[in-house]
């Protein structure tokens, strides 16, 4: 059968009703745009006029008064009305040619020059005739001149010499113009459109669109903080208005009322969602723990540690165990710092659930880790707290084994790594999931492992869900709490146990401190103990564009025959095989190797006591964060022990400067807010996490004050109104439902 062809009138119906339709009108209905130019914005994201409306300016120029061309200076930007005196195109040695247009005014002339011209653009520059230039001056052989600058176009055509006071009054009366006699905003170009050009586009979509837009927010929530209307908020970003009193500084800062209402706006949303899920999952059925024997067996375990819980560990116990007492999923975030203790509590919480007859899975990111924690279940409590290990080097006869067992509701405590989640593995009573340094895993995997521990309740026919706890080596900085961790109860481990001696942290720049680190290494080593060399690379294949850079392979043979000859160095990095990085591991922790050499597959879980000294090369190349936790390698015995942060030529004074509060404290809290604000939450949290935190404008950092007035009143609406029925809430139910982030009405209790 042929498909049916639309009549006219049914495809200007469409039309008419696409182009009507405000915010999420095609971009390709803009005027000025048509299918070309919308078919390369909407691949680039930008598909309607709310789209481009949220495209915001990185940057403000201040295009309300035009210099003459002799107040013009070498670095700065500026605007300048002149008459062109002639053009021409001087050739290269690459066969191609510059477009060189010769203008100025009465008081000087000003260069203007292109390296790749449009052809045919010269005809353009007709001698006599008056442009505005804009762009960056600069000096050349004692000539201004400016390189690629922005021209405005028919500004007069009479052929005297219009004076510059004149100039700037016509500019400032073009109302119209969204490029001159104003403060102009500058966007980000996209491939093949420039910031000219958007800002053309952006003209036109808030001239006609800027009324059908939505005010979602609540009023009296704007009313309190004193915030403007998100129409009158999204024209000031793009075209402040002349007769308002701003400033340009304020704009670039985003220090500015219609900033601030848009960043609450996004704050807002956030948080709304994140507090309703955290509610919706604390209405889900979950079995209940710690009423029967549990609470014995936890106490039982508790008496056989080497050491007293520190007064945080005590608390993070009290806090979980009320979670697994309540009849919905405990969902909890244990943070601490490094060596503070948090695997221990974990422990413990799990031999509550498996005295009940509950099964518990901790899964860690890497074999390595994993392997810890086994050994770690081991050493603490014997035989007293069943495990098993599940990881890639498990055999097939283990791994049927102990798929049995799992199936069969054996209460077990399965530590792996991703192995877990392939499907042949099956638990009865999956009641308590851990998983240990979250980041390093997807949200599809943390959902697949609870989705092993959901299971049908014979009693009531509704799913039962498992607990769930999550454990952080890294702490995590408040704002990242309350957003990337939003759905998540907080427990933070401050106390380190006691016997820790804090590590000495030293920045190492030059050859005369890396001897004298070398001789302290060695003494360390001739004392028994052991130390840590770090590197960023495996080989040095890996270093495009970096071959300064000291790879692990090469440098371990340097170590080994010309600086520690007398002791034996080992290697390891993620190349090689599991088997190799266990057998490696193994005699590191026998003390049969005394010189680690490594990439940061030990940055986290890795724990030898006899280790006193770790060696970080290339230190300005990592994160704060994951530097203090390649320092928390060392320092968990009781012998002093000592960071080196070696660097590098070209180190520049801001790397020192981060480096240096590595030197001033060993807070690892304190650390990460540090880390966050110099990083950003990509590079803190990781791409594939931060990907989930939609902010265009708000910033964790800069803004972490409407963050915590938008979650306030977030959990007021959640608590007041929670699906949103009042009148005055039902836009922002419209934006969820638009959105289709929330399913209404399941708040509702049975």
């Amino acid at each position: 059968m042929l498909p049916k062809v639309k009549s006219a009138t049914t495809s200007s119906r469409s039309s008419t009703a696409e182009r009507a339709s405000g915010p999420a009108t095609p971009i390709q209905y803009v005027k000025g745009v048509g299918p070309k130019l919308g078919a390369l914005l909407a691949s680039r994201g930008i598909a309607t006029v709310k789209d481009i409306l949220h495209f915001f300016p990185r940057a403000y120029e201040d295009r309300t008064r035009l210099l003459r061309v002799s107040e013009l200076k070498d670095g700065e930007k500026a605007s300048t009305a002149v008459r062109v005196l002639s053009s021409r195109k001087i050739p290269t040695r690459f066969g191609k040619s510059i477009l060189e247009v010769r203008t100025g005014d009465t008081s000087g002339t000003l260069s203007l020059k292109w390296f790749h011209a449009p052809r045919g653009m010269e005809s353009r520059f007709l001698p006599g005739i008056q442009i505005i230039v804009t762009g960056s001056v600069k000096s050349y052989m004692g000539r201004l001149e400016i390189v690629h600058p922005e021209i405005t176009w028919n500004v007069s055509t009479d052929t005297g010499e219009s004076a510059p006071g004149a100039a700037n009054d016509a500019a400032a009366s073009e109302a119209g113009n969204p490029n001159m006699g104003r403060v102009v905003p500058v966007y980000t170009e996209i491939e093949g459109i420039t910031s000219r050009v958007l800002r053309r586009v952006l003209w036109e979509a808030v001239e006609k669109y800027i009324t059908t837009l939505s005010e979602d927010l609540p009023e009296r929530f704007l009313r309190q903080h004193s915030l403007p209307p998100i129409s009158e908020s999204i024209r000031t970003i793009h075209f402040p208005p002349d007769s308002r009193d701003f400033s340009i500084a304020n704009l670039v800062e985003f220090n500015d009322p219609a900033h601030w209402r848009l960043i609450y706006e996004e704050f807002f949303k956030f948080e709304y969602l994140v507090l309703r899920q955290r509610l919706r999952m604390e209405k889900d059925p979950a079995a209940t723990f710690g009423l029967a024997g549990g609470l014995v067996a936890l106490k039982e375990l508790e008496s056989l540690l080497p050491f007293k819980l520190t007064r945080d560990q005590e608390r993070a116990v009290s806090e979980i165990l009320a979670d697994l007492a309540e009849p919905h999923p405990m969902n909890r975030l244990i943070q601490g710092d490094v060596g503070s203790g948090k695997t221990a509590v974990a422990f413990l919480a799990a031999s509550c659930v498996l005295a009940e007859g509950g099964q518990v899975a901790l899964m860690a990111p890497t074999e390595i880790l994993a392997e810890q924690h086994h050994r770690s279940a081991i050493r603490l409590f014997g035989g007293k707290l069943k495990t098993a290990l599940l990881t890639g080097k498990t055999t097939n006869v283990e791994r049927a084994s102990l798929h049995a067992r799992l199936a069969a509701g054996e209460p077990l405590l399965l530590i792996g790594t991703h192995a877990i989640l392939e499907e042949i593995v099956q638990f009865k009573n999956l009641a308590f999931t851990l998983i240990d340094e979250q980041h390093r895993f997807g949200v599809e995997q943390r959902r697949t492992l609870r989705h092993k521990g959901t299971r049908l309740d014979p009693k009531t026919g509704k799913n039962i869900y498992p607990h769930t706890l999550v454990l952080s080596a890294t702490p995590i900085p408040r704002t990242l709490a309350l957003t990337a961790y939003g759905d998540l109860s907080l427990t933070s481990i401050r106390e380190l146990p006691p016997g820790r001696s804090p590590v000495k942290t030293k920045i190492v720049s030059d050859r005369t401190e890396r001897n004298q680190a070398y001789e302290q290494i060695r003494r360390e080593l001739a004392g028994g103990r052991q130390a840590y060399f770090i590197y960023p690379l495996v080989n040095e294949s890996e270093a495009e564009g970096f071959t300064q850079l000291k790879s692990v392979v090469v440098e371990a043979e340097r170590l080994a025959n010309e600086v520690f000859p007398e002791f034996r160095v080992g290697l390891l990095h993620g190349q090689m095989k599991p088997e190799e990085k266990a057998l490696v591991m193994d005699l590191f922790q026998r003390n049969e190797i005394q010189l680690l050499v490594s990439t940061t597959v030990v940055e986290v879980g890795v724990d030898v006591p006899n280790a006193t000294v770790i060696a970080i090369e290339h230190a300005e190349r990592f994160g704060l964060s994951q530097l203090h936790q390649l320092r928390g390698r060392v320092g968990r015995g009781s012998w002093a022990s000592t960071c080196f942060l070696f660097t590098h030529a070209g180190t520049g004074a801001t790397a020192n400067q981060r480096l240096g509060a590595l030197e001033r404290t060993t807070d690892g809290f304190e650390i990460a807010e540090a880390d966050l604000e110099i990083r950003g939450p990509g590079e803190f949290l990781g791409t594939r996490q931060a990907g989930t935190l939609p902010f265009r404008l708000a910033n964790l950092v800069r803004d972490k004050d409407w963050l915590i007035k938008a979650r306030n009143d977030a959990a007021e609406l959640l608590k007041f109104d929670p699906e949103l029925t009042l009148p005055e809430h039902v836009r922002l139910r419209n934006f969820y439902e638009r959105e289709g982030s929330i399913q209404f009405d399941r708040l509702k209790t049975s």
